[in-house]
Parts: structure tokens; C-alpha cells; sequence
């Protein structure tokens, strides 16, 4: 895949000032090295912080005073809504929750009372409209509270996210119950809520039965917004929410699917800036909604379709910190309309970061010319801008912009992160993070999960191949399991489909490849992709139990964990992890979740060791117990 330069020329326009002034002389940072360095080597770096605001370095501090006095009117008048209805009312409250807690995590001031206000009334469950949507609301409201908050209500969480699935529609959908334009949206709506909650439920839990509904989903926003162009009569939040569901289900923003989607936004800016559920009629709902959107499809504070839609939400904002650009017949709804312009504020962290020759999904060049430039959007300017490789150093600025040769050759095959944080001179930190894919690695993502309704197993995941020649062919081969050490037996069945981009599934009956029933329990699922000439480019293995979860509970034991990083500098996401048995052979590995979680199921009864490696820090072991029909054992280690 070509930079984000060359993909998006047509969409996102790289735009950045010249510097005016001359900064402070800056101490020399650590040399840079190719590809990831080790822990010895990668020291901090280290600058003079500033005491004076740099002019060069200052961004948008209007965004942000605007996104506080939104944040500041939700919070008032959602406790206000919340003690006269005495229920919660789906939107107003979950919706408020939403935005506070991305506030919070773009370091914005958010009262603690404020927040367990809206955590109350979440906890009152759901009390009035439709139970899908309702269920919805609650489940993404609770994903970004666990997601930027903490994980006290994780349970919460859990509890929707498994009522969602339960919904969901063959096709992929989950239909809303109770759609009530503009605030509830319909059918793409909650479908998006809803795999907004199985994400992060399955970030935090690193159980892979929420892959399954994510992929089914994702496959539905894909097939519903391939048949949309430009002269299609499509609602805007549709556009919205089905780019909203492609992010949350992984889809890079140089992905088909994703692409068109932008575009077709794009097309729907009006000349003052604004976006409008109606044509040519600016609001802030829409506005807000598809900042909200194109941020989390890869946009930048700097990219001019939200440079000027931002400013048309400062500029069309009340004293009380309220819009009242929309009108509805329904009660708390200009605090959904808040709610949207306030998400697309507050997406504006302390510092803006724009960069340029990295797209979020892309596979890696042999040299990655990567250029940032950092904006304060507070006071006292930018003290320096780091890139970091695997959570390693690799190059770092005690100035505002940063430009680096990335070379890559020293990479492993397969999925790494890349960070790219600015700190300002008050010590708070503005991050953006890719994932980036090196060699012939495209299947990501596989889960499996049984079906008892339809009493098969679901195997899915995502093809990240973007051409016909790379995308192939899939196959899919089950063995039996043979003991704890999950030795493969058998082989069972076998299935092959034509390679696509993006989203895929398989499903298996439990009917053999000899029209014989197998045995219910522990299987192995092979997926091995193939090119046109039939030449194997990768294969994934991924253990699967074909019975409930239930009974796999009560025959085998479950063993979950953490991984962090040394001083409490945040988790380890992207890191291998290894189920050892007492002879010393890796019996199961997993690879920990964006928020450092692993696990692994359908263990046998007996001692076992998790190790835990990451290259350039020492690695971690810890002996553990599985036991059946018990709670899963936790193993959290941290990385020194």
C-alpha cells in the first residue's frame, strides 16, 4: 500500500505553515536507528522545556475553550433531565457519558460528579423507548467509559455486549426498535453502537467470540455503502455511522470501503463549512457527527474539511455552550445535537498532530519518509515530538516538527505499532497511533465463535489484501485435537472460498468431510491464504471449542491477564504471549489486545508457565494453575 500522501491526495490535504521565528537551540537527541531498537539503546529524550509560548507552535485554543463550555452544558443539563425524568432516557444520558469520557481523555476538565452522574443513570438500565436501542445506547456508552476511564464497570459492558448479539440479524444488522430521526438513527445506528461495544469488549477481555458480530457487521456496512454514489438520496448519518462501524471494526482509511465513504462526506461540506441533515442547510449535529467521523477515519485538525467545519461549530455556538441549529419534536434532543458537535470538538486533543507518510492499516514500505508537525492548542508550546516503533524510541525532536527515513528492513513479518506523541512544555502528552503491517501478512483478526442457535462454529476474519492477484484464495482445514498440549489429529473437513478484501467467514456444522457427525469439543481451525498461481502467501491457526461456551467452561480452565509497560508508562498491546506446559512446549499463544490483554481458552487441567516477549524488553514469566469450571486464572505481568 502507497503512503497517505499518494492514497489520499484527493481527500486529505496535508497543510502546514512555515515556521515563523527561530527556536530555542534544542539538546541533540539520541541518534536514530533503522527499524526497532533495544531497550539498552532507547533512551528518553530529554529537552529544555519551554516557558514562553512558541507563535509557530500555537493551534486552536477556540476549539478548545468551545469543546469545554459543550462539555459543561451536557453535564448540567443532562443532571438536570436525569433528576426530573428519574429514568434513563437512552440518549440524553448515554450519550453525555460518550462525550464526557472522550473529553477526559483528551485532557479536557470533566467533574467527577458530572461523570458518576451519567454512570447512575446508565445504571438505572434501560427504563424507556425500544430494548434494541436502548441496549445500544447503554453498550457504546459504556465502551468509551471503559475504553478512556477505568474497567470498574467492565461487567456492565460485558452484559450488553453479549444482549447485542443476541440481536443481530443473519445478515449482519441489528435493527433498531425505536428510530426517532435525528437523535436515534435507525438500523445503521445501532448497528454501529454495537460494534462499538464488541470492540472494546473484546479489547478488554481479548476473548475472540466478539470478532464473529464485529465481522458479520462489518461485512453488512460494506455491502449496504458499496451500492451508494454521489447521486444517491443517502441520509448523511447513514454516511456517518457506517464509516463510525468500518473504524471500529478495523478498516484502515485506505481501504475501498472506507475510501468511498470519505468521499462521498467529502462531497456533503457546504461552502460555509458546515454539514446539515438537510442539503445546503448547515447544523451542528451533522457537523459535529462527521468531524467526529473523518477523526476517527485518520483526518487531522489540520485537514481543511475540519479546519472549517470546526470553525463553523465555534462560530455557531451559544453563550450557554448549547446549539440550537436543529429542530425536533423530541424531549432532550438538543442534547443529542450537543452531544454530536461537543464529540466533534472534543476529538481535539491538547496538542494537534499532523502526519504525513503514514496511513493507519498500511503495509510498510522499505523506507517510510514520515514528517510530523505538532500545534498546541493551550499554552506554553511544543517541547518535543517522539516516534516510537513497538513502544521503543526511534526518533525523537526537542522542536515542534519532526521528519525521519524510517527504514524497515529489520522488521518482522506481521502487525507493528507506531506512535507518534508530542509533549508540551506543561509535561501533558498528545499521541496518535497506526498500525502497520510488514511482509506478506494480510489475515488478521481470526475468531471463532459457536452458534447454539444454528449449532455451528463461525470462523471469520479480515483480508486486508487489496488486489484480486493478493487477495486469492482461502482456505479453511479442521483437525482434531489431540490433549493438552492441543497436538493436531485428524484432519476433518475442509472448505475454500475466493479471497475478498476485508471482512470473510467460514462455518462448520460439525459434519465431517465424510457426511459423518464429529464429536463435540476442542478443534483446530487452519486458514491458509493463497495467491492466483496458488502459491501459499500465510497461514493462521486458531484453536476452537464446537459446543457451548458453557460446556467449555465446565471442561476446561481459562487463563486472562494484562501486560504493561515499566513505571506505569501505559500497556503493551501487540505483544506475543505463550501458554507453556511443564515439558516446556508452547501450547497455545496469543497476541495481547490494543488495551494489553490476552487470554487463553479451552485449557486442560494442570501447571503451566504464560511467557510474555517483546522485542527489546526482558522477557516475562509466570507460573499459573488452569482449573475447569472455575473463574478464569489472571496472570498480569509488566515489562521492564
Amino acid at each position: 500500500m502507497r503512503p497517505r500522501k499518494l492514497l489520499l491526495a484527493a481527500l486529505i490535504l496535508f497543510s502546514s505553515p512555515a515556521f515563523a521565528g527561530t527556536p530555542p537551540p534544542p539538546l541533540p537527541p539520541p541518534p536514530a536507528l533503522p527499524g526497532i531498537r533495544t531497550a539498552a539503546v532507547a533512551k528518553p529524550l530529554v529537552c529544555a522545556m519551554a516557558t514562553v509560548a512558541r507563535p509557530e507552535t500555537k493551534g486552536n485554543p477556540q476549539a478548545r475553550q468551545a469543546a469545554q463550555r459543550g462539555l459543561d452544558y451536557l453535564a448540567r443539563s443532562s443532571v438536570a433531565w436525569t433528576n426530573e425524568k428519574k429514568c434513563f432516557g437512552c440518549h440524553v444520558q448515554a450519550v453525555t457519558l460518550e462525550a464526557l469520557t472522550v473529553g477526559k481523555h483528551h485532557q479536557y476538565g470533566i467533574a467527577a460528579k458530572d461523570m458518576n452522574a451519567m454512570v447512575g443513570a446508565l445504571l438505572l438500565g434501560v427504563t424507556a423507548g425500544g430494548r434494541i436501542t436502548g441496549a445500544a445506547f447503554e453498550g457504546q456508552a459504556w465502551a468509551r467509559y471503559d475504553q478512556w476511564v477505568d474497567a470498574q464497570h467492565t461487567k456492565d459492558l460485558l452484559k450488553y455486549a453479549q444482549e447485542l448479539i443476541g440481536y443481530q440479524q443473519q445478515d449482519g444488522s441489528v435493527l433498531d426498535d425505536d428510530a426517532r430521526l435525528p437523535v436515534t438513527g435507525g438500523t445503521m445506528h445501532t448497528t454501529y453502537q454495537s460494534m462499538q461495544t464488541w470492540r472494546q469488549a473484546y479489547a478488554r477481555t481479548a476473548d475472540d467470540k466478539w470478532l464473529t458480530p464485529i465481522r458479520k457487521s462489518e461485512k453488512y456496512f460494506a455491502q449496504q455503502s458499496g451500492q451508494w454514489t454521489q447521486k444517491s438520496e443517502v441520509y448523511i448519518q447513514n454516511l456517518n455511522f457506517a464509516l463510525l462501524g468500518l473504524a471500529a471494526a478495523g478498516v484502515g482509511p485506505s481501504e475501498a470501503s472506507s475510501l468511498r465513504l470519505q468521499r462521498l462526506l467529502l462531497a456533503r461540506q457546504n461552502q460555509d463549512g458546515g454539514f446539515g441533515l438537510e442539503k445546503q442547510k448547515s447544523d451542528a449535529l451533522a457537523t459535529g457527527q462527521t468531524i467526529y467521523s473523518l477523526k476517527l477515519a485518520g483526518y487531522a485538525d489540520s485537514d481543511p474539511v475540519i479546519a472549517r467545519g470546526t470553525y463553523w461549530l465555534v462560530q455557531h455556538q451559544a453563550q450557554d455552550g448549547a446549539w440550537r441549529t436543529v429542530r425536533s419534536g423530541q424531549g432532550g434532543a438538543e442534547k443529542g445535537e450537543g452531544m454530536w458537535a461537543v464529540l466533534g470538538l472534543v476529538t481535539m486533543d491538547v496538542m494537534s498532530l499532523a502526519v504525513n507518510g503514514l496511513v493507519d492499516g498500511q503495509h510498510v514500505a522499505e523506507t517510510m519518509n514520515i514528517a510530523v508537525e505538532a500545534r498546541d492548542n493551550q499554552a506554553g508550546g511544543v517541547a518535543k515530538v517522539e516516534l516510537l516503533v513497538d513502544d521503543l524510541p526511534v526518533k525523537g525532536e526537542c522542536a515542534a516538527k519532526l521528519s525521519h527515513a524510517w527504514s524497515t528492513r529489520e522488521l518482522k513479518e506481521g502487525k507493528h505499532i507506531v506512535d507518534v506523541v508530542a509533549t508540551n512544555s506543561r509535561g501533558q502528552e498528545s499521541r496518535r497511533r497506526f498500525e502497520v503491517y510488514a511482509g506478506s501478512v494480510f489475515l488478521t483478526e481470526v475468531g471463532a465463535r459457536f452458534d447454539e442457535a444454528r449449532q455451528a462454529t463461525e470462523v471469520t476474519l479480515r483480508n486486508l489484501a487489496a488486489t484480486p492477484e493478493t487477495a486469492g484464495k482461502l482456505e479453511m482445514v479442521v483437525y482434531a485435537v489431540e490433549g493438552n498440549d492441543n497436538k493436531r489429529g485428524k484432519k476433518v473437513f475442509t472448505s475454500e472460498q475466493k479471497g475478498a478484501p476485508g471482512a470473510m467467514a467460514f462455518t462448520w456444522n460439525g459434519t465431517g468431510s465424510d457426511g459423518k457427525a464429529q464429536p463435540k469439543g476442542r478443534y483446530v481451525a487452519e486458514l491458509v491464504l493463497r495467491d492466483a498461481k496458488g502459491k501459499e502467501v500465510q497461514k493462521e491457526r486458531t484453536l476452537f471449542f464446537h459446543d457451548s461456551e458453557q460446556v467449555q467452561k465446565q471442561k476446561f480452565g481459562e487463563i486472562e491477564g494484562q501486560l504493561s509497560l515499566r513505571g506505569g508508562a501505559g500497556v503493551s498491546a501487540n505483544t506475543t504471549v505463550e501458554l507453556v506446559d511443564d515439558t516446556g512446549k508452547v501450547v497455545q499463544s496469543a497476541t495481547s489486545t490494543a488495551q494489553g490483554n490476552y487470554r487463553f481458552k479451552s485449557v486442560g487441567a494442570g501447571q503451566y508457565k504464560v511467557r510474555a516477549r517483546k522485542e527489546g524488553w526482558a522477557p516475562q514469566e509466570s507460573a499459573v494453575q488452569a482449573t475447569p469450571a472455575a473463574a478464569p486464572a489472571k496472570v498480569d505481568m509488566a515489562f521492564h
